[in-house]
């Protein structure tokens, strides 16, 4: 497999990479302008820059841009770095994040709408739902991936990650606890669940009684969404949309924790 068919396999398993490109060669350098290198987050390789020192220098830097959005430029002396060949690199390193993970479980009016909004947002996005004829390309043609089947078997045989938004917004109360209490011992960036009030301090009563800590359950958002007076579906999963942009970007924002209309 080349290191393009790698970076294709990276994105579609949700997994960064950094590419490593040579830009400039001189004197004796192992490799010349174009040379590619892969770096997986494991440390391990696609292709070469040129082994011994200079490699190992740019894998060690490479795992160091994993989670970064800026390149990298390295220019080095190869005498500097122990390598008798001599000569000058100089590497420019690009981090290949994935596109941000968001699973919706619920495909009903609020979740098929946040589908497409999540698309747009350049979200890569899963719908989840045990509903056969609310979870099928016909109705959600947006989404990247399609689960109708049980929840609990679904939330099995799905991946998480700290790059991961979870929104849960299925058609009965007692779905929503069950998969928020599966959920909250994944890794995640965000985890919200929609409701009203009444429900959320229920449902956070009943984590608590069974011995979820509270520093765990403040990182639920719960209701979801900017406070934006919504009401209709649509409307709803903008504000959901909303606060998932602000999370993603380190904003503050007016939640519906904070302010929930729909109370």
């Amino acid at each position: 497999m080349d290191i393009f068919e790698e970076i294709v396999t990276a994105k579609k398993s949700n997994q960064p990479v950094v590419l490593a490109t040579v830009i400039e060669s001189l004197g004796s350098a192992p490799r010349e302008e174009g040379a590619r290198m892969l770096v997986k987050k494991d440390s391990s390789t696609v292709g070469t820059i040129g082994g011994g020192a200079i490699e190992k220098k740019i894998i060690d830097e490479a795992l160091s841009l994993m989670s970064a959005t800026a390149p990298k430029l390295l220019k080095y002396e190869l005498k500097d770095i122990g390598m008798s060949c001599g000569g000058g690199m100089s590497i420019f390193l690009e981090p290949l994040l994935p596109a941000p993970q968001l699973i919706i479980f619920g495909a009903g009016h609020i979740g098929s709408a946040l589908v497409q909004i999540g698309k747009l947002l350049d979200f890569s996005v899963t719908v989840v739902d045990n509903r056969p004829e609310f979870a099928n390309a016909e109705r959600i043609p947006w989404a990247d991936t399609i689960i109708a089947d049980e929840y609990q078997k679904s939330l099995e045989s799905l991946s998480y990650s700290d790059n991961t938004y979870m929104i849960i917004v299925t058609h009965k109360h007692a779905h929503d606890f069950e998969i928020l209490e599966q959920l909250i011992h994944k890794p995640f960036r965000y985890l919200g669940m929609i409701g009203s009030r009444t429900k959320v301090a229920k449902a956070f009563q009943q984590l608590r009684d069974k011995g979820v800590s509270e520093d765990i359950i403040k990182k639920i958002f719960s209701p979801v969404g900017i406070s934006i007076g919504a009401s209709t579906p649509a409307e709803i999963a903008v504000s959901i949309a909303a606060e998932l942009v602000a999370v993603r970007s380190g904003a503050k924002a007016a939640s519906l924790t904070l302010s929930n209309p729909r109370a």
